[in-house]
Order: structure tokens, then sequence, then C-alpha cells
């Protein structure tokens, strides 16, 4: 029983195998055919897009055909466009320009007087303007030499003034004895005295400068504070925009004359000193007063003028910081020849304002006369408007009078037909 058993699980075993073996070889043939199939699948889809790629690039091609084809035939038709549209234009152009040829020979003939009129006020602009022209070319050649003659005079005399100043130093022995004559007279007594010789050099130097008394410098001003005290500089230099500098020349010469009279060196020596200090304490006095804060629109520094030449010198010589000493305390001490050549720039300064001011003046002259010539074109410009309309209005007016079958003369000639026996006939009807 069992080796029946047995033979059975062999037999079904064997025959399990047996139909596996076939099915495995089935499926191993299906799965050959399937790949066969997708081969021929796959070279068939290779072969469409390869042919879809050549109907592509031929669509390609016939649209860049279609594409070229039509810009040319836009350019074409454009250029086609272009000649007519030259061709209207240049047959609207001869249009207009015989209309108007025609329109400018009746406007000249029926406004000339009228021009006439309205350009008599601007030629006399133009005349005005032409005289202004001249007027300022002739005054700016002068300024130009009067500049010119003013540059070579204040160089001359600073040329000179250096030379005076090597000369003084080989004559300082022969001028001693006159100095000290000249010094002594002028200041020998009070203080006052001093000053009054001082502003009088000064005064002789401010007249030599060109500038006017009592618009471009003044002396003796009274100056009020705003707790009302009044001071009274000696002098005041007006510049053009309203800027101003005063200029102080109460100086004390007295020690410099001493020394210019003694003989004893020592003495002299000492005497050079004094004169240095006090020069030193009118700069600490002068700036006590504060000048440039009174004087309305000063420049910030005051001018101390000392009025001779040699006791500047000397004063700078026995201090050669005095300078940067006076200038820290807003005070610039100033010699007669380079207190000249500051007065001669101020003057140079008010010549320039007077030639600005007068191209001013021109530059105002055309503003209006472009004015006038704006204005002129824009009646020009309404007259003519006002002339096409009445031309317009006036062939109107007459088509409707003359011309047509139904014209106003016509339709009342008309009026015979009726019965009316007129004495006259209208002109233009009478052969009707």
């Amino acid at each position: 029983m069992e080796i029946v058993f047995a033979l059975i699980i062999v037999v079904a075993v064997a025959i399990v195998f047996v139909l596996f073996k076939n099915t495995k070889a089935g499926y191993e043939r299906q799965i050959d055919e399937l790949k066969k199939q997708l081969e021929t699948e796959r070279e068939y889809a290779k072969r469409m897009l390869d042919q879809a790629d050549d109907n592509l690039e031929r669509a390609n091609q016939n649209l860049e055909r279609e594409r070229q084809h039509a810009e040319e035939m836009r350019k074409e038709s454009d250029q086609r466009w272009e000649q007519k549209l030259d061709s209207l234009k240049k047959d609207m152009q001869n249009t207009a320009a015989r209309e108007l040829a025609a329109k400018q020979e009746e406007l000249q003939k029926a406004n000339r007087t009228q021009m006439d009129d309205l350009l008599k006020p601007i030629k006399e602009q133009f005349t005005d303007f032409k005289r202004a022209v001249d007027e300022s070319k002739t005054q700016n050649e002068v300024n130009k030499t009067e500049l010119q003659k003013a540059f070579e005079s204040t160089m001359k005399l600073f040329q000179q003034q250096q030379q005076q100043t090597v000369d003084s130093l080989k004559q300082q022995t022969e001028r001693i004895g006159e100095d000290a004559a000249n010094l002594s007279r002028a200041l020998k007594g009070e203080n006052k005295t001093q000053g009054d010789w001082g502003e009088m050099v000064l005064e002789t130097l401010l007249e030599n400068s060109g500038l006017q008394r009592g618009e471009e410098f003044f002396v003796q001003e009274t100056v009020k504070t705003e707790d009302g005290a009044t001071f009274r500089p000696d002098v005041v230099v007006r510049f053009p925009e309203g800027r101003s500098v005063v200029i102080d020349s109460k100086v004390s010469l007295t020690a410099y004359a001493d020394a210019v009279a003694t003989n004893d060196e020592h003495e002299r020596d000492r005497l050079l000193a004094e004169h240095a200090k006090s020069v030193r304490r009118h700069v600490d006095e002068l700036s006590a007063k504060s000048y440039d804060k009174l004087v309305e629109d000063a420049i910030g520094f005051v001018l101390m003028f000392v009025p001779n030449e040699n006791s500047y010198i000397a004063a700078m010589k026995q201090q050669p910081d005095l300078s940067r000493y006076a200038y820290q305390k807003r005070i610039i001490i100033i010699s007669p020849s380079n207190l000249l050549m500051a007065l001669q720039l101020a003057y140079n300064l008010w010549q320039y304002d007077r030639q600005s001011k007068n191209v001013e003046k021109i530059v105002k002259t055309a503003a209006d006369l472009y004015d006038k010539v704006a204005g002129f074109t824009e009646t020009f410009t309404e007259l003519e408007g006002q002339l096409e309309r009445l031309a317009r209005n006036f062939g109107q007016a007459r088509g409707q009078l003359f011309e047509g079958k139904g014209n106003v003369l016509r339709r009342i000639d008309g009026l015979r037909a009726l019965g009316v026996t007129p004495k006259k006939r209208i002109k233009g009807l009478e052969e009707e």
C-alpha cells in the first residue's frame, strides 16, 4: 500500500515536472515573440519619427520661404505706398504752394500799409537796441583802456615803491634830516595834529584813486550802535554789492619823529622800539572799537593806515610779528603804497560793476525787443487768419451772388419775366 502511494507521488511529481517544463517553454516563446514585436514596433516608431523630422524640416523650409516671400511682398507694398504717398505729398505741396503764392500775392497787396504801421515800432526798437549796443561797445573799449592804464599805473607805482624802498636804505642818512624837519613840523604838538595830518594824507590818496566822495567813500561818517553810542570812523570805502571796509588813520608817530630827529644812535633805537610799541597799542585800541561789526556789511577787517612809508617799515622791522598780531585782532596795518593799490582795486571793481550794469541794460533791451517781436508775430498770425477767413467769406458771398443757376442776381433778374420793368439791367446779365 505504501509502495503504491509512493508510486502515485512519483508519478504526480513527474507529471507536474512535465507540465511546468512545457509551460516555461511556452512562456519563453511568448517572451521572444513579444521582444520581436517590440523591436518591430520600435523600428517602426523610429522610422515614423525620422519621417516626422523630415516633414518638420520641409515644413520649416516652406514656412521660411513663405515668410521671406511675405516680407518681400510687404516691402514692395510699403515701397508702393511710400511712392504713392510721396507723389500725393508732392501734388499737395505743389497745389498748396500755388494757392499759397496766390494768397501771398493778395495779402502783400492788401496789407502792405498795415505791415508798415506794425513794423514801425519794431524798427524803432531795433534802432534803440543798436544804439545801446554801440554805446556799450564804446563804453567797454573805454573801460578796457582805463583798466589797462590803471593796471599799468598800479604796477608802475608798485615798482617805483619797491625801488624807493631800496633807495631809502641807500639814502637813509641823507633823508634823515629832511624827514626830521617835515615830521617835526607836522607832528610836534598834540595827538590831534598828528591825526589831522594822517587824515589829510589818507584823503589825498582817496581823491587820487578815482573813487567818488560821498558815493564810493565816506569821510567821518557817523555810526550808531544798538545802545545809542556813536562812532565816527575816519573813512568808510564802499564796494559793489554793498560791502565796505573801515580805514583808520589816527596812529601816533611821535616816537618815530623823535627817532628821525635825534643824532644819538642808542636813543634812536630806543625811540624806534617805542614807536613799534605805540603802533601795537593802537592795534589793541582799534580792535576794541569793533568797527568791523558796527559798520553795516563790513568785510570783517579794519585797515589801520600808517601815513608814512618809512615809519611803517621801521615798525615792522622792530617787531616782525606785528602784522600777524594785528591780523589776529582783525586789523590790517597798511602803508600809503599798499593802500593806493587797494584803492585802485576798489576803483577797478566799481568800473567793472558799471560795465556789468550796462550789459544788463542791453539784455533788458533785447528782452523787451523779443517781447515786441513775439507780440508782433501773434498779431501777424491773427491778421493772417482774419484775411484768410475774409477771403473765404468773400468767395462764398460772390458765389451766392453771381454763380450757379439759382444765384441771387439771376433770381432777381427773373422778376422781369413776371412783369417787372426796371429801367436798368444788372451788369453781366444783359446778354442772357
